[in-house]
């Protein structure tokens, strides 16, 4: 199967290897000015589809149009009032909108999505569409948890465009998007910061490749430029890396002392901003002009940047409940996680993963995601199954940082799927 928007090609094996989820690039369906027309077509495709069978969902702060499960779709809408107190929090300096409902329309099937949006960008897992101030996406291909990461990135759009500027550096404003896109929901609060190992590795690959681009070009890049060399698919995922790993340096990078290192001018670009000043002025006089300096300090963090732990444990977690459903497929199944790594144990079992159109093995051997950071198996009582009414036993494990990780499955269609909760 294959998953553009939340690309997914997984594959397991003795001695062939397997699969973990991707943080792809998202085309950036904005338009530079309303198109009356578009928005017209759009009413009348979600007019259709409510005829089909979608309800309308109130939360505090926005207006779901869903054809989804309703218990699911609720998921969602908790989801995104989390996630936009979170936006409201980190930038309470700007025009918070206050009493504004924003439109969100969300689709169990992607040919209804691409239907909403007049098949302008057949490859997106979901968009923000400034024009109608609403979002969209959808749950086929993706499943849910790659829904909640399209939300987090595409509801940080709609924000930050009421917010901030309706013209923020395109390279600012996904890398902004992709830091709140990895934001971890405990249930209470979001968890930011989160750096994925899939995204440092890919990020050090650029490095070495001579991938990045230079700052002065990615700094001043227009949104035409940056989306007409997205038409490469892999440039398109580099960019969006760059983009993510610049803004995470601006924003967690700490000095000595450990404390922020960039975030108060970052802050003070985007007031700026905000202000209607030029971009590369306002970076100036909150930066410096010495871009080059920027660049060489950003190569020092990336290659000593480290993953988050939780985004580690995260990962795994995925990764074991991953092994247990194509394991499923073939026909076995396992009543613990010692029955499990026994049978990994007979062979060499990895995982693949598709990148840009091709087939990657991972280089570690599934059995590391049974044990803990420092190589060790994590115990029973840490990592284990939980038989609950889903179709395979959840993977639970009791983060040694205080969060409980569970992988939950579900039935999608005729496939089995899961997601992450954190308790």
């Amino acid at each position: 199967m294959e998953r553009k928007g939340k690309s997914r090609a997984w594959g397991l094996g003795l001695g062939v290897r397997g699969r973990p989820r991707l943080r792809p690039f998202r085309p950036d369906p904005r338009p530079q000015t309303p198109d009356p027309l578009h928005v017209a077509a759009i009413s009348v495709a979600f007019a259709a589809c409510a005829l089909a069978g979608a309800t309308n969902t109130e939360s505090r702060h926005y207006r779901i149009h869903s054809d989804l499960d309703p218990a699911v779709t609720a998921d969602y809408a908790k989801r995104l009032d989390a996630m936009y107190d979170e936006y409201a929090k980190r930038l309470a300096d700007f025009d918070v909108p206050a009493g504004q409902k924003f439109d969100v329309y969300l689709f169990a099937k992607q040919s209804e999505y691409r239907a909403f949006t007049g098949n302008r960008l057949p490859s997106s897992a979901g968009i923000f569409i400034p024009s109608m101030r609403a979002l969209a996406g959808y749950e086929e291909s993706q499943g849910r948890e790659g829904l909640r990461q399209t939300l987090q990135h595409e509801a940080f759009h709609q924000f930050a465009w009421g917010a901030i500027s309706t013209d923020l550096p395109i390279w600012l404003d996904e890398g902004l998007a992709q830091v709140f896109e990895e934001g971890v929901w405990t249930g209470r609060q979001f968890l930011l910061g989160q750096a994925p190992p899939a995204r440092l590795e890919r990020l050090r690959q650029d490095i070495d490749a001579g991938r990045l681009i230079d700052f002065r070009t990615f700094l001043s890049m227009s949104r035409d430029d940056f989306q007409n060399r997205m038409r490469d698919p892999a440039v398109g995922r580099s960019m969006y890396n760059q983009a993510w790993a610049m803004t995470q340096f601006l924003v967690f990078a700490t000095d000595e002392y450990g404390r922020p290192k960039y975030r108060d001018r970052l802050i003070g670009w985007l007031r700026d901003l905000h202000a209607g000043k030029d971009p590369a002025a306002a970076y100036a006089a909150n930066f410096s002009s010495n871009i080059a300096g920027f660049e060489t300090r950003f190569l020092e963090w990336a290659r000593s940047a480290q993953p988050s732990p939780l985004a580690v444990y995260s990962d795994r977690v995925s990764k074991v409940a991953e092994l247990l459903r194509l394991f499923r497929q073939d026909g076995l199944s396992f009543n613990s996680i010692g029955e499990l790594r026994q049978h990994l144990e007979k062979g060499q079992f990895h995982l693949t993963e598709a990148r840009d159109g091709q087939t990657v093995t991972l280089e570690e051997n599934a059995l590391t995601y049974l044990d803990d950071l420092s190589g060790k198996p994590w115990p029973s009582s840490v990592l284990f199954l939980d038989r609950r009414n889903g179709p395979l036993p959840d993977v639970v494990l009791k983060s040694p940082r205080g969060a409980t990780i569970r992988a939950r499955f579900y039935a999608r269609g005729r496939t089995i799927d899961h997601d992450l909760a954190f308790e």
